[in-house]
């Protein structure tokens, strides 16, 4: 593979060390979670790790602020509301962790809620993680830069978003029946 590895038995490791980092700046009230291909057994993946650390509503001002004492620059929402960027500042304990991209978002953000489901609905459903994992091999080997099989996978990530949707949407609305019925 070209732009992407199979998948690695140390990413949650990798996950693990930097959430130990993390955990010591910021309050207990935040959960860290690891994200995106790395957080899912078996699948092909670039050697990032992908964190998004959930804090309360309204504690974005203050997380920021607890980040930077880590040793990390906030780099604005990056064009994506309600999720801020992060990125470790050279010559920081931050900057020496295993690579990883962190992100922040409050509790009640789509995006924190989008990225969770994907996990979930993947490491639930193995055969849609599969199909998956070709499509991204697929795309890996057709493309012929980083940014091109970025663009490649995306119509299969949009696939297995809408689905992880409304699998966490019947999910919500079972136990919203499951809460009544039992009223």
């Amino acid at each position: 593979m070209k732009f992407i590895t199979s998948y690695n038995t140390e990413w949650p490791a990798r996950f693990n060390r930097i959430a130990r980092f993390l955990r010591k700046y910021i309050p207990d009230t935040c959960l860290i979670h690891h994200i995106g291909s790395t957080s899912v057994p078996g699948m092909p993946a670039k050697d990032i790790i992908d964190i998004d650390v959930e804090c309360p509503n309204g504690s974005m001002p203050s997380i920021i602020e607890a980040l930077n004492e880590a040793g990390y620059d906030h780099a604005g929402d990056l064009g994506i509301p309600a999720r801020e960027a992060f990125t470790p500042r050279n010559g920081t304990s931050a900057f020496n962790l295993p690579y990883h991209h962190l992100y922040a978002c409050e509790s009640h953000s789509p995006e924190l809620f989008k990225h969770i489901t994907f996990r979930d609905y993947l490491v639930s459903h193995s055969e849609r993680a599969r199909w998956l994992a070709c499509q991204k091999i697929k795309e890996d080997k057709s493309a012929s830069s980083r940014t091109e099989y970025i663009e490649n996978k995306f119509n299969a990530y949009e696939i297995i978003t809408k689905e992880s949707l409304s699998w966490a949407k019947n999910i919500i609305q079972q136990a919203r029946t499951s809460r009544t019925a039992d009223a």
